[in-house]
């Protein structure tokens, strides 16, 4: 007898590899993805330190952008697997599997149903097809990591109120931690669980989700303190931090992307667009059938969603908002949504026939196949900046390794262009001195310059590199 969680199983993993794989298997990253997998690659290499992670020797050579958790742990992976380009691919694919096994985890651990328990799938579906999720889960972003560990920090914490038991708390507290280490300030939210605990179930003794709110406070103080103590070189990193990250976002002195402080509320709405859609499509049929419905798991509807809320809302506070900041705070949505829909999902499931079901298996499992077999075709392949890449590979190749480049002003602001010299062959740009190499744009030859150097003669698609007449 074919099962049904068995078979949208199947379907779910053929999906979330679906979103995943094809792209991930290609090279070519978003700007952030290359600029972090290039500071832990520095990092593997013995380039900069743990506290003072690397990226170029003229661009942030002490990068204190962001606390330096994630570049240490996906160095790690470098120096288990290799300095390729597959390593950071297969870094974000793990920690998108860890963040599914997370949802998976809290759904678990509130549905008493054991029926509804085998549903499990539905809201790793709804949260992976999610544009603003797989796209990020393809370019190794630093917000990815973060979200496992908020995840897994809300599981414990609320593990912990469930069963009485101030041991999960701990654990919660300590991956509260982990996530501040991953990206700073964002990542404390799950502090506000026990509260958000006691506001929406109001369990009895009254007063100890209270004393579970001061206990994970002052726990996280404490191994933050401990952090500190142990590692004195961490206080100058965080306290860099503060200063070229932190501060100017407050102020609105860096990288204003938004106009408004609200916008980035707009786009998780409309990055929630399906999952919103399908509950009102469900509501409405409930309304028709019953006018007098109600929702089951309402209470756990809103402590995921007060979570969720208390993970992006934040965002608010300044105008430099990118939708992926909002990455952490999605599943908690999805969570919020699949209790209210699960229960009508089950009904209309269980009335499928089992012919029915051994289709929806057999496509599921073919589609699978066509997944693995388009990876593979793409294996190797470019997802974007191809052009830019291969010239990239070409220089590498020619160019020692640690190697300043002199360059022009124009080309010196191609972020990416730093971001994958750093990644691919460990060269740096200059624009302000003079160097053995200088690298000009075809399209923008000055024949001053060409005449203190001659081509090297490689073959480049974008770009000329020069070297100084002797």
């Amino acid at each position: 007898m074919i099962k049904i969680d068995k078979v949208f199983w199947v379907l779910t993993i053929t999906t979330f590899l679906a979103l995943l794989l094809p792209i991930l298997v290609q090279d070519g990253m978003f700007l952030d993805g290359i600029t972090y997998s290039a500071i832990s690659n520095n990092l593997s290499n013995g380039i900069g330190g743990f506290w003072s992670p690397h990226y170029t020797k003229t661009l942030a050579p002490h990068f204190h952008g962001h606390p330096p958790l994630v570049f240490g742990i996906q160095s790690l992976l470098f120096n288990l697997l290799g300095h390729g380009i597959y390593t950071e691919r297969i870094y974000t694919f793990l920690s998108s599997i860890f963040t599914a096994f997370g949802i998976v985890s809290c759904w678990r651990l509130f549905v008493i149903d054991s029926s509804l328990k085998q549903f499990s799938w539905l809201p790793v579906l709804l949260w992976i097809t999610i544009p603003l999720n797989f796209w990020a889960y393809q370019n190794n972003l630093l917000e990815n990591t973060l979200g496992v560990f908020t995840i897994f920090s809300i599981y414990f914490i609320s593990k912990s109120l469930i069963e009485n038991k101030i041991t999960w708390l701990v654990i919660g507290s300590l991956l509260i931690v982990l996530a501040f280490f991953c990206k700073g300030f964002v990542g404390l939210f799950p502090l506000a669980a026990p509260l958000l605990y006691l506001l929406v179930f109001k369990p009895k003794p009254f007063h100890y989700p209270i004393v579970y709110s001061m206990v994970i406070m002052l726990s996280t103080l404490a191994l933050f303190y401990a952090t500190l103590t142990l590692f004195p070189e961490s206080k100058e990193n965080i306290l860099s931090y503060l200063h070229i990250q932190v501060i100017p976002s407050l102020s609105n002195e860096l990288e204003i992307t938004e106009k408004h402080h609200l916008s980035i509320i707009i786009k998780l709405i409309l990055e929630l667009t399906i999952p919103i859609f399908f509950l009102l499509i469900v509501s409405i049929i409930k309304w028709r059938n019953n006018k007098h419905f109600k929702f089951y798991y309402m209470r756990h509807c809103i402590y995921f969603l007060l979570i969720g809320i208390s993970a992006s809302i934040p965002l608010i506070i300044t105008l430099k908002q990118r939708s992926f900041y909002l990455v952490p705070s999605v599943p908690f949505y999805i969570l919020s949504i699949g209790f209210l829909i699960t229960p009508f999902v089950k009904e209309k499931l269980d009335k499928l026939s089992k012919s029915t079901l051994k289709r929806i298996m057999s496509a599921s499992l073919v589609s699978f196949l066509l997944v693995i077999a388009i990876s593979i075709y793409n294996f190797g392949k470019f997802s974007r900046d191809e052009e830019k890449l291969k010239d990239v590979y070409t220089i590498s190749s020619f160019i020692p390794k640690g190697t300043v480049i002199s360059t022009t002003k124009n080309i010196w602001i191609d972020w990416s262009l730093q971001a994958s010299m750093s990644r691919i062959g460990y060269i740096s740009l200059d624009c302000d001195n003079t160097h053995k190499y200088f690298l000009i744009d075809k399209t923008n030859i000055d024949s001053v310059t060409i005449g203190k150097y001659e081509n090297m003669n490689l073959k480049l698609s974008k770009y000329m590199m020069l070297i100084r007449k002797n």
